[in-house]
């Protein structure tokens, strides 16, 4: 009778345990995806050309003579190396979409030919917390760009930029194009940094 009693004991020890187990690594799971943020990868800019912390992007370089307003781009779409959570081919779509109407909207001239030719590449995108939106009530967006802007084999501007974005905490089923939404912001926030940087721009001051 006193060993059924701690037979019967130990089968309800080991399965707390067990149920403890799994909602430790379930916690343990949410804080990495919680704690996750885009990723420092050297920037893919053209050789030789040092960037500096910058006001919008995270780094850039800007030649001195380079006018924006001046000039008609060549806009090409930007290559995307590595996608997680999202099709590589989905997401150049909709980052291509919301580059040209950012570049627009701000009364810059785009063009089919030019000298002046825009490109770069989408170093890293991901979709994290998916698989545990149920708990955590959101999911999350990171984003690696590199970009240049040439004119005949001469770097107007180089830069790079790295941003992380949540979705709002909304517990219970997802949104309808969460997924899509947020990563249509991660890029529309690159286009608004890319643009202020190059647009909101003031000369330093002589001897300085």
């Amino acid at each position: 009778m006193v060993w059924q009693r701690a037979t019967v004991y130990g089968n309800q020890m080991t399965m707390w345990m067990r149920k403890l187990t799994s909602w430790g690594l379930v916690a343990l799971l949410c804080l990495v995806g919680q704690a996750g943020c885009a990723p420092r990868l050297a920037p893919a800019t053209p050789a030789g050309v040092a960037l500096s912390p910058g006001r919008y992007l995270t780094a850039y370089y800007r030649a001195p003579d380079f006018s924006p307003a001046q000039a008609a781009y060549v806009l090409t779409p930007f290559r995307v190396e590595t996608a997680q959570g999202v099709a590589a081919d989905t997401f150049q779509a909709l980052f291509m979409e919301e580059l040209t109407l950012a570049w627009r909207a701000n009364g810059l001239k785009l063009a089919d030919q030019g000298d002046t030719v825009a490109e770069g590449v989408v170093q890293y995108v991901a979709v994290r917390g998916a698989a545990f939106r149920f708990i955590r009530g959101r999911i999350d967006a990171d984003l690696v760009v590199s970009g240049a802007i040439t004119r005949g084999g001469g770097v107007l501007f180089a830069c790079q930029d790295r941003i992380t974005l949540s979705s709002p905490v909304n517990p219970g089923p997802p949104a309808p194009k969460e997924d899509e939404l947020l990563l249509r912001q991660a890029a529309r926030t690159f286009a608004s940094h890319l643009l202020n940087e190059m647009l909101l721009y003031w000369p330093p001051a002589e001897g300085k």
